[in-house]
């Protein structure tokens, strides 16, 4: 290393869940280089994700849309001011960046793309154990000094917002029996479980005399709207209305959180809520089951799955049994099993 202290960049550009599944890797390597300048280079619409983060020095922001001279801007800009470069992201723009810098070290995360490939179009498994993408983050500074602590994802970002999540919720204190978090929603269609299905479950935990919070992003809105309509007293919709940041400290007050294998199950998990999740046409083994927090994973053995490492937008089959073969019943009795697992850790996060 030639300055002290060192100078890291770590390079992810998106999304949602990856940048929180980030989250351990960073606080390792400040472990192991307590006075090091650590900043992160990803897309400004993620900010919130990290904003807070004590292991993070700086945030540098990727702008969207800005052509290939913004991003030789950006080269010029960060070229020679850092030791090691740790591409994170391994795609097309990433690899191109790390090669411009001209960093002393370079250091990559494996994505396991032809065990990937091989279950998708093969539907052989050659992972061996099952992947995770965190602990594949962490793998990937162990040059760095970088040891796994055993904890799990963080946001502080997301709990020092709290208090102003129960003031945009009109609520002077947090509930004193913490609601179920329902997050219908996901990026690709093959991901979600059909709307009458999250009714059905929402009707069977209302009976149950459980009070039900509707999280996600504006594409959400008409999903929330039906929830919320089965009990208006009962079901608040969040759906639209929050930042990332605000859904967190939402989902920090709720008993657990029912998803998909999107964003919001690791949204949840970084603010220490069990996460009970649908998975449809993608599997466990990618990488993305919810880390270190009590969790269950509702999927349906069809022969056909995974279909894809992301989701499509339709069913390439026309069937979509991955996801119409999870009846409500099978996820409600996850839901109580869930339930008894979390035990003391039901409650709000404090």
């Amino acid at each position: 290393m030639k300055s002290q202290p060192p100078a890291f960049l770590l390079l992810r550009l998106s999304s949602l869940g990856d940048i929180l599944l980030l989250t351990p890797a960073l606080r390792a390597l400040r472990a192991a280089h307590p006075s090091a300048r650590i900043d992160v280079l990803l897309r400004r619409r993620y900010r919130e994700l990290l904003e807070g983060n004590p292991h993070v020095s700086n945030l540098i922001f990727f702008e969207e849309g800005g052509g290939l001279g913004a991003w030789r801007e950006l080269e010029r800009r960060l070229r020679g001011h850092y030791e090691v470069v740790a591409d994170l992201h391994t795609g097309l723009r990433s690899w191109r960046l790390r090669r411009a810098l001209g960093a002393p070290m370079t250091l990559a995360y494996r994505k396991r793309r032809l065990a990937r490939w091989a279950l998708v179009r093969l539907k052989r498994d050659l992972y061996g154990s099952e992947f995770s993408v965190p602990l594949a983050y962490l793998q990937a500074l162990e040059p760095l000094g970088a040891r796994d602590d055993g904890l799990g994802l963080e946001w502080p970002g997301a709990l020092t917002r709290r208090g102003e999540f129960l003031d945009r919720a009109g609520l002077s204190r947090a509930p004193d029996i913490p609601p179920v978090a329902l997050c219908p929603g996901a990026s690709f269609a093959t991901k979600r479980w059909p709307l009458d299905r999250w009714q059905e479950l929402a009707t069977g935990l209302l009976r149950r005399g459980l009070d039900l919070w509707i999280f996600g992003g504006p594409e959400d809105r008409a999903a929330g709207r039906l929830l919320r309509d089965l009990d208006p007293a009962r079901v608040r919709d969040f759906c639209g209305i929050l930042s990332p940041a605000l859904s967190g400290a939402g989902l920090s007050f709720c008993r657990l959180a029912v998803t998909h294998d999107a964003g919001p199950a690791h949204m949840a998990a970084a603010v220490g809520r069990p996460v009970l999740a649908l998975f449809g046409s993608t599997v466990a083994q990618f990488g993305f089951r919810p880390f270190r927090v009590p969790h269950r994973l509702v999927q349906a053995e069809v022969s056909c799955r995974p279909c894809s490492h992301l989701g499509f937008s339709r069913c390439p089959r026309g069937h979509f049994r991955c996801m119409m073969d999870l009846a409500p019943e099978t996820v409600l009795r996850h839901f109580e099993d869930l339930t008894m697992e979390a035990g003391g850790n039901a409650g709000p996060k404090k």
